[in-house]
């Protein structure tokens, strides 16, 4: 019975290693109706349409992962996930950009000032054409109908263009907030740039 019972702590302990923090997590945005194929989890039926919609879709282990969209007038788009992490699937017929949010040691973020208020004036508008994305920078642009990794942590928080960014966070033993991206269409970029501008303006 012992033996038993200390096989089962071993199994358990290693499948908990298996699990910790490994997998991918794809977080489907998209301008329709979409929904995991009932038959096959790898599958998203997707009805193009106005309305904003998201999903999340969960894989263990390290093997490469392809999901399959199928749209409702029959076509079909396959998209590889090969690595462990986070990814966003943009299936919203909008560009995509998104960065880290740069949160302070006290979880929140700080005042901005004139020279920050131009850096983020040059840096959105760089980044509406794709010109400063990076994944070095963790800046991202991802366009229609494309897969774009975002972070090798599969539990990273990923905000979608109609959710807001929490004005605090609770921050971790070591001061750190947790890793949060945040993404918009460029539609609304755009119009994030214009207020920027007249702030700046003032």
């Amino acid at each position: 019975m012992k033996l038993t019972s200390l096989t089962i702590f071993f199994v358990l302990l290693l499948l908990a290693a298996c699990s910790s923090g490994g997998g991918k997590r794809i977080v489907v945005m998209s301008s329709g109706k979409i929904a995991v194929n009932s038959q096959d989890n790898k599958t998203i039926n997707f009805e193009p349409g106005g309305q904003h919609n998201e999903l999340e879709m969960n894989f263990g282990g390290s093997e490469k992962v392809t999901v399959t969209v199928k749209t409702a007038g029959g076509g079909t788009t396959t998209y590889d996930v090969p690595d462990n992490g986070a990814y966003v699937l943009n299936l919203k017929s909008d560009t995509m950009v998104g960065n880290l949010v740069n949160y302070g040691s006290a979880g929140r973020p700080g005042s901005i000032t004139g020279v920050q208020l131009q850096h983020m004036i040059d840096s959105t508008q760089d980044l509406l054409t794709g010109k400063n994305a990076s994944d070095e920078k963790k800046t991202f642009w991802i366009v229609p109908n494309s897969i774009k990794k975002i972070s090798a942590n599969k539990d990273a928080k990923i905000l979608s263009p109609y959710k807001l960014i929490p004005y605090e966070v609770d921050v971790d033993k070591d001061g750190k907030a947790p890793e949060t991206y945040k993404f918009f269409t460029n539609k609304q970029k755009r119009e994030d740039l214009n207020d920027l501008l007249k702030r700046l303006s003032k």
